[in-house]
């Protein structure tokens, strides 16, 4: 499914650090903030991001969106 916001696991840094696979796409802002908020990553960085665009980081908790 193409979408244009992405949920993204991130490999830890060093020299194999990057995206490790892309988790979800959805083009809807809403459901992809709900997956965000449902996915469960332990110690491992995932971003929400709008295309190259970064809206939310799980190792940022202020950027964690809320859901109305």
């Amino acid at each position: 499914m193409e979408g244009k916001y992405s949920i993204e696991l991130f490999r830890d840094g060093g020299e194999g650090a990057g995206i490790e696979k892309i988790l979800v796409r959805h083009d809807s802002l809403t459901v992809a903030r709900v997956l965000y908020k449902a996915l469960n990553y332990p110690e491992r960085l995932i971003m929400l991001c709008d295309k190259a665009r970064v809206l939310a980081r799980s190792d940022r908790p202020e950027t964690m969106p809320v859901i109305r």
